[in-house]
């Protein structure tokens, strides 16, 4: 994911939400998950997916795997 605008967000996916905060020009990797998303701040959010065809790793399968944007 690419922001190109800040934004702050609440993401909720498996009773589990998280506060996201980002600068416009952030690049961060989202795993798949099926979620929904909350504008909680005072501005649009605006942002670029760049989606893998790639098989899940066996890793992102996990229930420890972070919900919403993770740095990693």
């Amino acid at each position: 994911m690419v922001t190109l605008s800040p934004f702050r967000r609440r993401v909720t996916a498996g009773g589990r939400s998280v506060d996201v905060e980002l600068r416009a020009g952030e690049v961060r990797w989202v795993g798949a998950q099926a979620h929904t998303g909350e504008n909680t701040g005072g501005t649009p959010t605006h942002s670029i997916f760049v989606e893998l065809k790639e098989p899940r790793p066996a890793a992102a399968s996990s229930p420890d795997v972070p919900l919403g944007p993770s740095a990693h």
